[in-house]
């Protein structure tokens, strides 16, 4: 049995709306953002402020924009050379979670659900990064077929 009906353009047509590119990138309201072509994602990195060695841990980033819940990865966070240490460098390069999310505050937990507890963790100094590891992630427009146009 074959497919009936309006199935969508013809892909073999090079004048399709499926084929139209979209050649812009979103207006990016991080400036410093380290994707400047029109590439396929746009990795937003947030440096904190402030992150309390505390149970749980407290992280200070003024208007973070973080939903509870929300997959952040921990980069760059070291402890050599002792000119750029950040302290907080038993969180590199983990995945956790924001939870009890404010403007500039959130807390940190694991894939189970749990606080995390830095009670025993270095000092932060300053520096580290948080990046977005689930959604939201800014994606290039033309990925997607201009709005009214029905994919098959």
């Amino acid at each position: 049995m074959g497919l009936s009906g309006n199935i969508g353009p013809n892909p073999q047509d090079p004048d399709s709306v499926l084929y139209t590119f979209v050649d812009t990138q979103p207006a990016d309201e991080y400036p410093s953002s380290p994707d400047s072509s029109l590439s396929h994602f746009t990795t937003r990195q947030y440096t904190p402020t402030a992150i309390t060695a505390s149970w749980p841990i407290v992280v200070t980033i003024p208007n973070h924009g973080f939903i509870n819940g929300q997959a952040l990865r921990t980069l760059k966070f070291i402890n050599i050379p002792f000119a750029n240490t950040t302290g907080m460098e038993q969180l590199n390069n983990s995945l956790v979670y924001a939870q009890q999310c404010t403007t500039d505050n959130f807390q940190l937990f694991d894939a189970s659900g749990y606080s995390i507890d830095g009670r025993l963790f270095t000092p932060y100094i300053q520096g580290g990064q948080f990046t977005v590891a689930g959604q939201p992630l800014v994606v290039n427009p033309s990925h997607f077929p201009p709005a009214g146009v029905v994919s098959a």
